[in-house]
């Protein structure tokens, strides 16, 4: 099943980032339109993102039904992923390390997606560390 996605080709991306997943919209600097590891490790936050978003929002659903409040609170669901993602550091890693789990397997070298991974998302792991993260996933 595929996952309900849009996908924009853009360049307005920071100079080191060759895509990036914001809920179910992913955008991917041009270059990159045929690279199946980047495309794949962009799902894989979709994958994330739609995960925790149903889950939050049944869970936030069920638990304003039995306060009495409004039903409308579910939809707060929605931002669960994203509010994890930026305050856990280890929900973040287990996060980029599934993606690149992913990229990894659709060709990208694992040195290159450990690098990444220990330098690029404010972890404070060394590329050891994120090599036994990806390994793992």
């Amino acid at each position: 099943m595929h996952l309900p996605n849009i996908t924009i080709y853009t360049d307005n991306l920071p100079p080191s980032v060759g895509g990036c997943a914001n809920g179910p919209v992913v955008r991917i600097r041009t270059k990159y339109r045929t690279d199946a590891g980047i495309h794949a490790h962009e799902y894989e936050h979709v994958k994330q993102w739609w995960t925790l978003s149903l889950i939050g929002v049944m869970l936030i659903g069920f638990i304003a039904n039995k306060m009495g409040a409004p039903i409308a609170l579910s939809l707060f669901g929605f931002s669960l992923h994203s509010i994890a993602y930026g305050l856990l550091r280890s929900y973040r890693l287990w996060s980029e390390a599934q993606a690149y789990a992913v990229q990894v397997r659709h060709g990208c070298p694992i040195n290159v997606a450990a690098e990444r991974l220990a330098l690029g998302y404010k972890l404070d792991i060394t590329p050891e560390q994120a090599l036994n993260e990806i390994m793992g996933s």
